[in-house]
């Protein structure tokens, strides 16, 4: 389970049988904790000594293509199982009419597609190229005629943005068909080019089992982008904030993407070396980033730099 920033057993306290031993049920219980956090098993030592844990930095392991999580009817009735099988199937069959090839980091992710896509020997299963966790490895895998394939990736992967491999295959002569899911938790600034070029479908991941996997491949099928509202949101705000640089702090932008320390940009702008650092916190603050190099590139990818 991704439990956006918290824990299963956190949330679900309720849940104390898994500790208890009792059994209330019958069947298997897969944990799925996903976090960051190095210290996670020491801080639920006690949980992970009754289940059996499998982290995963940066994981998603949503299961689309497949989506199986229940939402609201129009009328505010809750989904019924048959309702998301039918949602279920019609995804695979929107997705069997491509090869499909994914690009997510999440090993957990790649574990269960797989077993998605083939929980039913009756059902038609997707020709899957392969599940990536980096920008080569797609490239990799990619057939060198890719009208017919449709490559699914996350906004970020293990090497880093996946801008520019949609930029390198939009400059292919038979570009395969492009659906990006926006990473909750990931910068979105990054993906303001995307947004400017009709090819490329985008999907927010916090919608992901609520039927815009669905709507996105109903599109697509149809000729038509799909850009999902909360993306464009998100990158449309993320822009406005890279926008309010100032000038002085688009000079220290050019300045950090020079390479310059901080002690170098105050002597070349005749400031406090406090000043300097100053502003580089602000840029990185307003650009939504965590380092001077990661500046600096949406620097030249917004045009913000000459």
């Amino acid at each position: 389970t991704n439990t956006r920033g918290g824990w299963v057993c956190e949330i679900w306290p309720q849940y104390s049988f898994i500790q208890s031993g009792r059994r209330p049920f019958q069947g298997a219980l897969l944990v799925v904790i996903t976090s960051q956090d190095e210290k996670a098993d020491e801080h639920y030592s006690d949980f992970a000594n009754t289940a059996r844990l499998v982290r995963s930095p940066l994981a998603r392991p949503y299961p689309y293509p497949m989506e199986s999580a229940s939402v609201a009817q129009p009328h505010g009735a809750p989904e019924t199982l048959a309702d998301q099988e039918l949602r279920e199937q019609r995804v695979r069959e929107l997705v069997c009419s491509y090869q499909l090839l994914v690009c997510n980091p999440s090993p957990a992710y790649a574990a269960i597609l797989n077993s998605n896509l083939r929980k039913r020997a009756d059902d038609s299963i997707p020709v899957l190229l392969g599940i990536c966790a980096t920008a080569a490895e797609a490239l990799a895998l990619l057939p060198p005629a890719a009208e017919d394939v449709l490559l699914i990736t996350t906004s970020h992967l293990r090497d880093g943005s996946c801008v520019p491999l949609i930029e390198t295959l939009l400059s292919q002569t038979t570009p395969p068909h492009l659906l990006v899911v926006q990473v909750v938790d990931a910068p979105a600034l990054p993906l303001a080019s995307l947004l400017a070029r009709p090819e490329v479908n985008l999907i927010w991941e916090g919608n992901i089992g609520g039927g815009i996997l669905e709507s996105a491949l109903e599109q697509m099928a149809l000729g038509k982008r799909f850009v999902d509202p909360a993306c464009r949101q998100a990158i449309e705000a993320a822009v406005a904030a890279a926008g309010a640089l100032t000038h002085r702090e688009l000079e220290v932008l050019a300045l950090v993407a020079a390479g310059l320390t901080n002690r170098q940009i105050a002597e070349r702008l005749v400031v406090a070396e406090v000043t300097a650092r100053d502003h580089v916190q602000r840029i990185l603050r307003k650009l939504d980033v965590s380092d001077r190099t990661a500046a600096a590139v949406i620097g030249l990818r917004l045009g913000l730099l000459s």
